[in-house]
């Protein structure tokens, strides 16, 4: 089994990396980690921190962890930057992602923006060669690592928020980050394709049953050409603005179960378990993922859901 998980994950870095996103389970939660634009919704500064662990106990199994930074800029809070940071590690290959946001809020009417946003970011890809069981011992191509390649690359999105609803459209990657194999060795590119760019879109709509009792759906398409459809639905419910829970569904048929807690009105954990249903669940054991956000100065807790 090590050998497999290895070999294959050479394989999926050298002749498709560049065109597999990485998937957080609870991006409702935080959106800017899909979505740029949407840093835009937030009136303070606000960090969030995520930790993914996929398929525990399957040797090789992809890992995540993520770091995400914005702050408005000014007093009429039209202009908002931020930083992502996304380390993705499946078997022998890991992918950095580190990327600047800059977003732009437009009041459409009075209870109502639309937000634009774009992102520069930097991908580092190394594939850890000296971790291949191979036959041969002396195997010159699985001696020393790969370099670390350096491929940079653009993201967009655009959000609208009106009262209760919300939409937001991404295209993830502007370019193709590829890692080839030239003249018997590795080598980064980096080139415009249309036809493998990815497009996100993303929406939710809250109700408010009673006083401090809020339930919210959402959902996020991804498309891209050659590949089907896939749709996740979510349903959350903060119960007292002090604790939720929810469950989300992913057409690749996983389901993943979710809750929330404030453990003080600026400091929000959020827990999520899931579990596939595919012929892989002989192998692992689910998955867990871990996200901490953190808003300076927020008076009044809130959760996937932007305010005017």
């Amino acid at each position: 089994m090590r050998k497999f998980v290895a070999v294959l994950s050479l394989f999926i870095g050298l002749t498709s990396f560049g065109q597999n996103q990485f998937h957080i389970g609870q991006y409702a939660i935080h959106q800017p980690f899909i979505n740029p634009a949407s840093i835009g919704t937030f009136q303070e500064i606000n960090v969030a921190l995520v930790y993914k662990n996929q398929w525990v106990g399957f040797e090789g199994a992809p890992q995540l962890g993520g770091l995400n930074y914005n702050m408005p800029l000014g007093k009429a809070q039209k202009h908002f930057i931020g930083v992502n940071a996304i380390m993705d590690q499946i078997g022998i290959n890991t992918s950095t992602d580190i990327s600047a946001s800059y977003a732009y809020k437009i009041k459409t009417g009075d209870n109502s923006r639309l937000i634009f946003g774009i992102s520069s970011s930097l991908n580092l890809v190394k594939a850890n060669l000296e971790n291949v069981t191979t036959i041969d011992l002396n195997d010159p191509l699985y001696t020393t690592n790969s370099p670390t390649f350096a491929l940079p690359n653009f993201k967009f999105g655009s959000y609208f928020y009106r009262n209760s609803f919300y939409i937001g459209f991404v295209v993830p990657n502007i370019l193709e980050n590829r890692v080839i194999e030239v003249n018997g060795g590795p080598k980064g590119e980096v080139r415009f394709n249309a036809k493998n760019m990815h497009y996100y879109l993303h929406g939710g709509y809250k109700w408010r049953i009673k006083d401090k009792h809020d339930v919210i759906f959402s959902t996020l398409l991804k498309e891209v050409s050659g590949s089907p459809l896939q749709i996740d639905f979510n349903i959350n419910t903060m119960f007292k603005e002090r604790f939720g829970v929810g469950i989300s569904y992913r057409t690749s048929n996983e389901l993943m179960a979710n809750m929330q807690i404030y453990i003080v009105p600026q400091l929000l954990l959020s827990y999520g378990y899931e579990y596939g249903f595919s012929a892989l669940n002989d192998f692992y054991s689910g998955t867990h993922e871990v996200m901490l956000i953190y808003r300076v100065n927020a008076s009044n807790p809130t959760i996937a859901f932007p305010r005017m």
